[in-house]
């Protein structure tokens, strides 16, 4: 009788170990993904801003999914280029939201965008929301409101 109530006793701290387990490992595995395309995220964010202030206009299309939508906002982005010699872009994340594929990140940014040095900078700043699509790779999808991209135009 002992050896029964002992034996119960062992297989149920047993079970309750193991379920308890398997939830902690399954929702950390969770957490870690959610974590990591976070990171994509901010990752895809700051690749953008670098690309754009360096003037990269190649890799700024690898980041963008092709839409037909986009080739105005690559044709203002070329004239950015074109147009001043440097720029200077800085870039807040305020807020991400994700919803499946789809994740909206709002940003606040202030930049400088200088023809010469002899001539005086366009210094301006604004909010807007960067659309991306993604789990694994994180490609720009769409933007709104007030954008960066595009000074030369304005």
């Amino acid at each position: 009788m002992v050896r029964y109530r002992l034996f119960l006793i062992s297989l149920l701290l047993i079970l309750v170990m193991t379920a308890a387990g398997c939830q902690f490992f399954s929702s950390d595995k969770k957490v870690s993904a959610d974590h990591a395309r976070f990171e994509r995220i901010v990752q895809a964010v700051e690749t953008l801003r670098s690309t754009y202030e360096q003037q990269k206009f190649d890799a700024i299309q690898k980041l963008m999914l092709p839409l037909q939508g986009f080739q105005q906002l690559e044709g203002r982005i070329q004239r950015d280029f074109d147009t001043y010699a440097t720029i200077s872009l800085r870039v807040a994340i305020e807020r991400i939201y994700i919803k499946r594929e789809q994740i909206k990140v709002n940003v606040r940014w202030d930049g400088v965008w200088q023809r010469s040095p002899a001539e005086t900078p366009v210094v301006e700043s604004g909010h807007g929301v960067w659309v991306w699509k993604g789990t694994k790779d994180i490609l720009l999808a769409g933007v709104e409101g007030a954008i960066p991209f595009g000074k030369a135009d304005r």
